[in-house]
């Protein structure tokens, strides 16, 4: 029996094709897009997920309070870690590394930038598990000098020799000895690394020479803890807390420090401490939101496969008549049309899943990611099979029941020309929620591009056209003397700067101050800009009160200062000043100023505009720039004739006799800018995506919708038209209901598009506005769509010979 379902199943697909071919593509457009959908989905709910319940483990974050408001942390004082040893000496499970995002790798006149490099120490293997493919990891991590290479790593520098025992030098700072290749970091962790290095030969020249010892040092520390209960978190808590009474002393400085454990599987979605994840970190709306496109196209695709089935009825009544009269029931109607659908489903599932393998590598060169492929396991298969039979039974369960109810005289004698009032009630409601979701991604698509360009218009304070960065390697006052002396010939230069980052960077520098007399009470948070006397002019800020550093300027130095720090000054951003208490930039001018590092008081000199520092998600910070040669660890480069090849040669022969040793890298300003909105950009083109998509499989289920129901009303045109009806009349009136239908839906659609962009936009301190236009723009390009999609069949139906259509069957 079963086969004879599907024998007639395929006869009535290949006697139908055109219903055939636009449920198919619908359908596999659909499935395709939900099963990529799906792979993001598990891709990233995968991550940290554990195979062993035996601990769990924590990240210990710092959560700070002061009267400037609160911050959020993953970095920690690099003291901690030891500090906990010596208060929980029953648990063993407690272990410091330092990121170092980026650095160079040297060896036999071979050098590699690498990235995503761990100093771990040996508790580090008992948290993170490693799997030792050559060599020994029990002696690498408990001695200085050795190193831990991953399988591609080792492959990419040593090709297929033996890794084992070969020896590099990382940022010509500390020689290793290659002790263990491991297999390479699990794709979906917070944690990427590439090459694992020795706690112990981590020192302060990784962080700019500041001692490491100091429980004022945030730099790229992170201190994890495997606890065998979850009741021993607020134990630890508590032990956390009497760490901190003892050497923070945070009631002297108005600052209150909580240091929280953060469980590892919270950390790829908690955005508190997104800024200072080692790998991205996602939020869990955009999981939502995704998901709820990959459900919309789905349904989309589902309604047009009901609205076409029950379109085509009409065609069907006879053959249902004709097997109600051979004894068939109600239920063996249902069984072999629902068998059409699950066959039709079936083919489009088996596409899809074999073409996605073409399409997952493009999908994550542009979302950046490495999501695997795996259809052989259980997660997989279960998927695929669900996706299939919810497909087969939201696409074919009502029409399978509409069909299956007809009476079968009236079905013999042809007197069903049209539907129900339910069934054309339930085709105009899954018509207009088709239009309902195109429409709400048409107004988040303009909504999201909107808030591009206005970013991308929006003044960031500072130039970023014809300005390149290069990171330092190393901070000799030598090298760097004798790389501005040969900057300056270059003729192409029309400025330079020596300092610890650009306006907008990756490195960052952050402490406490507050006015001199106030810093023993109360510490405000600042973000520190180590810049020379070129930074002003190579990235355009603009000064509005007091003076930029000036050698030639006397200065007027507190006494209490010792000689050998009276040569600093500060310059401020407005937001500083303010933060400050002032009203005026020029209030600030003349004042003392203490900050963190090494308590340095200093004299204000100069205010300068407020600028970015970061992306406009956040809001500008306080900033103080202050000449701290042994910070400079980056040179920026205006160029007087825009990104001219020999100015860009000579500059890279320059770095090549200062730095003989290191890789030449140069960043341009306006890209690594763009860079910051990478993910709104990918967000961007997603909606776009999910709306073309959305519109397409709409279009197609209009196109086959309207083919049938012109099919039905081919003699009532043909009266109209000899009544004198003419080619506009008969189009309106075809196409009327659906017009109708996309009103009804935009005023369903405007309000729910309204709050979700707006919560979207709730992310940005600095965001555009939905304007009215927009939703004007949103139901003008749906009526233009369907238009189009519905024009050229009305109007071939309205100009056909009246004579044809009137003719008896």
């Amino acid at each position: 029996m079963l086969k004879n379902y599907f024998k007639t199943a395929w006869r009535n697909m290949v006697k139908n094709k055109g219903f055939f071919a636009i449920n198919f593509i619908g359908l596999y457009i659909s499935v395709v897009a939900c099963i990529l959908i799906a792979l993001i989905i598990l891709h990233e709910t995968s991550f940290d997920k554990r195979t062993g319940n035996d601990i769990n483990i924590y990240r210990v974050t710092d959560n700070s309070a002061s009267s400037a408001g609160k911050t959020f942390s993953a970095v920690t004082p690099y003291p901690l870690a030891p500090a906990m040893r010596a208060a929980m000496q029953d648990e063993q499970l407690i272990s410091q590394i330092h990121f170092e995002r980026e650095s160079q790798i040297s060896f036999e006149n071979k050098k590699f930038k690498e990235k995503n490099i761990v100093f771990a120490d040996s508790v580090f293997p008992k948290l993170f598990h490693l799997t030792v493919k050559q060599g020994n990891i029990d002696r690498a991590l408990t001695e200085p000098g050795f190193a831990i290479l991953t399988e591609k790593t080792a492959e990419r520098y040593f090709g297929k020799e033996n890794a084992v025992g070969k020896r590099i030098k990382l940022a010509n700072l500390v020689d290793l000895e290659v002790a263990a290749v491991v297999a390479d970091a699990p794709t979906n962790t917070h944690l990427p690394y590439n090459l694992l290095v020795s706690y112990l030969s981590f020192k302060k020249d990784f962080i700019g020479g500041i001692p490491i010892d100091q429980w004022s040092v945030h730099s790229s520390g992170f201190v994890y803890i495997g606890l065998t209960g979850d009741n021993k978190v607020k134990h630890t808590e508590a032990i956390l807390a009497s760490i901190i009474a003892k050497n923070i002393h945070e009631e002297n400085i108005g600052v209150k420090t909580e240091y929280k454990l953060q469980p590892l599987q919270d950390i790829h979605y908690n955005q508190l401490y997104a800024h200072n994840n080692p790998s991205y970190t996602i939020n869990y709306s955009y999981l939502y939101l995704i998901g709820a496109i990959g459900l919309f196209l789905i349904l989309a695709a589902c309604i047009n496969y009901t609205n076409l089935s029950t379109a085509l009825a009409i065609k069907k009544s006879k053959e249902v008549g004709v097997r109600k009269t051979m004894g068939a029931t109600k239920f063996h109607l249902m069984k072999q049309f629902l068998s059409e659908t699950f066959l039709l489903t079936g083919l489009v599932v088996i596409a899809a899943t074999f073409s996605v393998r073409f399409f997952l590598p493009p999908l994550n060169n542009f979302l950046d990611k490495n999501i695997p492929l795996e259809w052989i396991n259980f997660k997989s298969v279960s998927f695929i099979i669900i996706l299939w039979i919810t497909v087969s039974l939201l696409s074919g369960l009502y029409p399978a029941f509409v069909l299956s109810g007809f009476n079968a005289i009236t079905a013999l004698k042809s007197k069903i020309s049209a539907p129900k009032t339910s069934v054309v009630l339930l085709r105009k409601g899954l018509v207009t929620f088709q239009f309902l979701t195109a429409q709400i991604l048409i107004i988040g698509a303009i909504v999201v591009t909107k808030q591009m360009n206005f970013i991308s218009s929006t003044p960031l304070g500072f130039d970023k056209n014809k300005v390149i960065d290069i990171a330092l390697p190393e901070n000799k006052p030598e090298e760097l003397l004798s790389l501005q002396t040969q900057l300056s010939a270059i003729s192409g230069i029309s400025s330079f700067s020596l300092s610890l980052d650009a306006p907008v960077g990756t490195n960052s520098a952050n402490t406490e101050f507050n006015l001199k007399e106030k810093y023993a009470t109360e510490q405000l948070q600042v973000s520190i800009k180590a810049a020379d006397k070129g930074y002003l002019k190579t990235y355009g800020l603009q000064l509005t009160a007091g003076r930029w550093f000036d050698d030639n300027d006397e200065r007027k130095i507190d006494k209490s200062i010792p000689d050998s720090l009276k040569h600093y000054a500060f310059v401020l951003n407005e937001t500083a000043v303010k933060t400050l208490g002032f009203s005026n930039p020029q209030d600030a001018l003349g004042k003392y100023v203490t900050f963190g590092f090494n308590d340095i008081s200093a004299q204000v000199i100069g205010v300068v505009k407020d600028y970015h520092i970061a992306s406009l998600r956040q809001a500008v910070s306080p900033v103080l720039m202050v000449e701290f040669p042994f910070f400079y660890y980056n040179v920026g480069i205006k160029l007087s004739g825009g990104y001219n090849a020999s100015t860009l040669a000579a500059i890279e022969k320059a770095w090549a006799s200062v730095y003989p040793q290191n890789t030449f890298e140069n960043n341009f300003l306006d890209e690594q800018v763009a860079g910051l909105y990478k993910e709104e950009k990918r967000t961007q083109q997603l909606f776009n995506i999910f709306t073309f998509l959305s519109i397409a499989i709409n279009v197609l289920g209009l196109i086959g919708l309207l083919s049938f129901m012109i099919e039905q009303k081919t003699k009532e045109i043909g009266i109209r038209k000899v009544l004198g009806a003419s080619v506009k009349d008969i189009s309106l009136i075809l196409s009327k209901d659906f017009l109708q239908l996309i009103v009804i839906a935009f005023l369903v659609a405007a309000p729910i598009a309204w709050w979700l962009m707006n919560r979207w936009l709730q992310d940005f301190a600095y965001r555009t506005e939905i304007s009215w236009w927009v939703f004007a723009v949103a139901i003008l390009a749906a009526l233009i769509v369907t238009c189009i999609a519905v024009g050229f069949q009305t109007i071939k139906a309205a100009v056909a010979n009246p004579v044809e259509s009137l003719r008896t069957e």
